[in-house]
């Protein structure tokens, strides 16, 4: 099932490379987004999104990888069941996936990122390369940093799958909360018809 406040269309989400193939998703995703669900609201809350999503599994394989379905139905019930738009539910969980990643084996792939905000987006797609020798069906975003000056960073952000700027905006503030910065970052072009990405602005200024 999708939320009614998560309309994202059919669990089978299609892209220009695969049609009508299901886009997975590595069950890190699901754990981290179980973890946090668990830390901020507990586990019989947790179980009661599990249920209402209809998901079978109660834990993920971090190297397994899931439907897409999977996590869309968890954020989707989350919603209904926190009572919380889907967007704010999704920029939260951007935010703690930062934080997730950096206690995972993975963390030294954050520490070699870079040591600014702008640094990091500008590494993001040559970390996601990197990424998919160990997750071979790995289906990543691509990021291009258009400017940055320094305190404002103007990025472009284009995935195939739908609905998860918010995500990227919270991911984002969780990098500036690791480096002790702090950021403003704002959706000034969603995507469209006819414009492939998402133009998301960053404001950049220390603590």
């Amino acid at each position: 099932m999708l939320s009614a406040r998560f309309p994202l269309g059919t669990p089978k989400h299609t892209n220009s490379v695969q049609a009508n193939t299901p886009i997975k998703m590595y069950g890190m995703v699901n754990r981290a987004l179980k973890a946090l669900l668990c830390e901020q609201f507990g586990e019989s809350t947790w179980q009661q999104i599990r249920s209402k999503a209809g998901v079978q599994e109660d834990d993920f394989a971090s190297m397994k990888a899931y439907d897409d379905s999977i996590t869309y139905d968890l954020a989707g019930a989350a919603s209904e069941v926190l009572d919380t738009p889907v967007d704010d539910l999704l920029r939260a969980f951007g935010n703690y996936w930062v934080k997730f990643a950096g206690e995972s084996s993975y963390a030294i792939l954050l520490d070699q990122a870079g040591d600014t905000v702008g640094e990091i987006l500008t590494g993001l797609d040559e970390m996601h390369t990197r990424l998919t020798l160990a997750f071979p069906e790995l289906r990543a975003p691509a990021f291009q940093v258009v400017s940055d000056d320094g305190k404002r960073i103007m990025l472009r952000y284009a995935s195939s799958r739908p609905a998860l700027a918010p995500f990227v905006c919270g991911l984002i503030e969780g990098l500036a909360t690791r480096l002790e910065v702090e950021v403003h970052v704002e959706l000034v072009e969603p995507k469209s018809e006819t414009n492939s990405s998402d133009l998301l602005s960053i404001t950049v200024s220390a603590h």
